[in-house]
């Protein structure tokens, strides 16, 4: 079973805006509401191309309700935790670029945290499990790495993609991968990266305290993978129109994952991975695996190394 944890979900509001001003009335177009936080758009991804998943986290309130009828019409399973108060919510705002306000959940207890951990008691090797996105209120860092840490000792196949921070604490644990774009792996080591080179340098470090493959994201200039037999693919992106980027690292990485444990080859799971990632930037919520094996044909994965 595929396993995602989602500690901080939220509902995502898009929605667009014609000449917007700081301080001024501004309207907006007609809004759509999706489900969000990084490990539940890997349910509904990974739902989407036919792999069984089930989104593990916290819920509260009406928008927890909200997510919750989602899932169900998507038939994605989800075990959550139910809290008090409300699940948070995003503006992704569409004007002439692309601004992201997000909210704040509320807090948990102890009481939820001690629930959540015993969730986890199930997991056995035969499970994967992504740990995605940051900590809500109530819990810090160390909760984060004692998650990482139970995976790990369960036997399950442990996935990181989070905070610069939360990432590099985690990386004893020995994650599959971990996914950073070529920004965060920069800020990660307190550099700015330039050049092919450069981004394989820093890969190797996240290699050399624990993580077993770097997938590092580019954005236009698609993606490089570093994996555990020392070799190197790059990959390009597809074209499309951008609807939004909001889940494409995330639809990546699902993807990446999947197709690798199907294939056990890194250069078809790199390729599904980027036409995942296409497909979720030209949709509204992630992309449809119609729409995957469509963009499949304009992905090239080339062997640098």
């Amino acid at each position: 079973m595929y396993y995602t944890i989602t500690l901080n979900p939220a509902v995502d509001m898009l929605t667009t805006a014609e000449n917007f001003a700081l301080g001024k009335l501004n309207r907006t177009g007609e809004a759509k509401y999706v489900v969000g936080g990084k490990g539940i758009n890997i349910s509904m991804l990974l739902k989407n191309v036919g792999v069984d998943t089930c989104a593990l986290g916290f819920v509260a309130g009406f928008t927890g309700y909200f997510i919750k009828t989602e899932l169900d019409k998507l038939e994605v399973k989800y075990d959550f935790v139910e809290t008090l108060g409300a699940t948070r919510i995003n503006m992704k705002l569409t004007t002439e670029t692309e601004t992201e306000i997000n909210g704040q959940s509320s807090a948990v207890s102890e009481d939820n945290v001690n629930e959540f951990f015993k969730k986890l008691d199930k997991l056995t090797s035969e499970d994967v499990v992504f740990l995605s996105g940051n900590v809500i209120a109530g819990m810090g860092v160390e909760d984060f790495k004692a998650i990482a840490k139970k995976v790990s000792e369960l036997g399950a196949t442990l996935i990181v993609d989070s905070n610069k921070d939360l990432v590099l604490d985690t990386l004893q644990y020995k994650p599959f991968v971990v996914k950073p774009n070529e920004f965060e792996l920069g800020e990660m080591f307190g550099v700015t990266l330039n050049g092919l080179d450069e981004i394989l340098d820093y890969a190797k470090k996240l290699q050399e305290r624990g993580a077993k493959n770097v997938l590092v994201s580019r954005g236009a200039d698609g993606a490089i993978l570093l994996t555990e037999a020392n070799e190197v693919f790059e990959v390009n992106v597809a074209k499309g129109k951008i609807v939004s980027t909001v889940a494409a690292g995330d639809s990546m990485l699902a993807m990446f994952v999947a197709k690798y444990n199907e294939t056990k080859d890194y250069a078809e799971a790199l390729k599904y991975a980027s036409a995942a990632g296409g497909a979720t930037s030209f949709s509204v919520g992630v992309g449809s695996k119609v729409l995957i094996e469509e963009l499949v044909p304009q992905i090239n994965v080339k062997k640098l190394k």
